[in-house]
């Protein structure tokens, strides 16, 4: 149901009750321009005040989403099987979508980790041989250059996996999880 159709229901059940604007709006504690802005479309009742707006209109809750009467006063049991079904499908899908959205952010977390680490492992090693180049190599007196030795470390293939190997393949995991989850959660909605 549209906001138009529905405020013009409310309208007709309003002037039916013979009540104003202003006394529906006292009733409900709004303004009555609230009232005027649901009865035009432009604007629609917090739901929370749709059992009392039911109430002060004298029709059922079911009544007034539809926005018409309805001929009998009960539900078929298809009817209420289909309404609680769909509620509560809804509310599956909400809370599922909640949780995965929990989840993507946990997976962009560790992304950005698994990326630090990659990062600071990768530059910590280039820092150290551009500051042993550049700025050991240049030390020296008014009589000469002055000689350092230092004594260099390089990586063995297990060290070099675990320094660069293990961020970037949780890096690439975290990734793909993350883009699964997000298109899981668009399914949801």
């Amino acid at each position: 149901m549209d906001n138009i159709q529905f405020g013009a229901f409310i309208a007709q059940l309003r002037k039916e009750q013979g009540l104003t604007q202003k006394e529906l709006a006292d009733r409900l504690n709004v303004t009555d321009k609230a009232v005027s802005k649901w009865e035009t479309g432009k604007g629609f009742p917090d739901l929370k005040l749709l059992e009392p707006l039911a109430q002060a209109l004298g029709v059922s809750l079911v009544e007034l989403m539809q926005g018409k009467r309805q001929e009998t006063d009960t539900l078929t049991v298809a009817e209420a099987d289909a309404a609680v079904s769909q509620a509560l499908g809804q509310s599956e899908r909400a809370t599922a979508r909640r949780y995965l959205h929990l989840f993507r952010w946990f997976l962009t977390g560790g992304g950005v980790l698994s990326l630090l680490w990659l990062f600071t492992t990768f530059f910590s090693s280039v820092w150290t041989e551009l500051y042993e180049k550049f700025f050991l190599s240049s030390i020296g007196g008014a009589d000469g250059p002055t000689v350092i030795v230092t004594a260099t470390h390089t990586l063995n293939p297990v060290e070099t996996f675990l320094a660069l190997g293990v961020p970037l393949a949780l890096l690439v995991l975290f990734t793909v999880l993350a883009v699964k989850v997000w298109r899981l959660e668009k399914k949801l909605k």
